[in-house]
């Protein structure tokens, strides 16, 4: 199958926020055989938080709840909360089953479309890489040791203070982080990248106590970093969306080879 250009994009769209959960839910529902990958561009017209499909609500500091001075929103895939808004351009892949890139390992199925980041940030003048399972299983695996498992606990709350597999990070912080929707008919494959990275509002929303804010507010910057902190400018969602494109627009012939992404 040839990949080159086989891509039905859809432009971005700045929405509310449940808009956009609902239509990764069609995409992934309208999947056929044969179809073409499509991709979505999407951000949150306004600043809400998206809790991962099993977290509960009382992951958050109560007395923020009571305010509701964010709306609270649950994704279809895992992982914890996100906190969106224009800070965080998001992407959705849709992918029916028979697709070179959907591949029997889940976590495999990740690494083309990191690669295809660090490409695209290299475009942009940022150099990053995406880490590999290894690496990322020894970060995961600090919490369970005694002495940081209270604090890799309380980060962990937030989507960005944990690495996975074939997330984009720079040095140890994360750029782009990853999920996926697998069901019968395909996977619908999800990114978000850092425009700028907003730790004030999370170590609120998400700390319980003095205690567990600070914990956040110190923790957190060394999780994860804004594309504006590492090129010094403010990057807009065109010129991301753009770099990213011009990638997958190269990705070769052969399928076998896809993680080969040219830079």
């Amino acid at each position: 199958m040839n990949l080159r250009n086989n891509w039905h994009i859809l432009p971005l769209s700045i929405t509310d926020q449940q808009k956009h959960i609902d239509r990764s839910e069609s995409l992934l529902m309208a999947i056929q055989p044969g179809d073409a990958a499509t991709l979505s561009w999407s951000m949150a017209a306004a600043d809400g938080l998206v809790l991962g499909f099993s977290q509960k609500p009382d992951t958050l500091n109560p007395a923020m709840r009571a305010t509701a001075a964010l709306p609270v929103y649950h994704r279809r895939a895992g992982g914890t909360a996100v906190l969106v808004g224009p800070h965080l351009l998001g992407l959705d892949v849709a992918l029916p089953a028979d697709h070179p890139l959907v591949l029997p390992d889940i976590v495999e199925s990740y690494r083309w479309l990191g690669e295809a980041w660090v490409a695209a940030l290299q475009r942009l003048g940022i150099t990053a890489r995406a880490i590999p399972p290894d690496e990322a299983h020894a970060q995961r695996d600090l919490i369970k040791q005694a002495a940081a498992r209270e604090r890799e606990a309380i980060l962990r709350r937030a989507c960005y203070g944990a690495l996975s597999p074939y997330e984009v990070v720079v040095g140890q912080r994360k750029v782009v982080g990853l999920d996926m929707i697998r069901r019968r008919q395909g996977s619908l494959l999800q990114a978000g990248v850092l425009l700028h990275w907003e730790t004030e509002t999370l170590a609120r929303w998400l700390g319980h106590t003095p205690a567990e804010q600070d914990i956040l507010h110190s923790g957190l910057p060394e999780r994860a970093v804004g594309l504006d902190t590492l090129s010094g400018r403010a990057i807009t969602p065109q010129e991301v969306i753009a770099a990213f494109e011009l990638v997958i627009r190269s990705l070769p012939l052969h399928p076998g080879s896809v993680y080969n992404v040219q830079h």
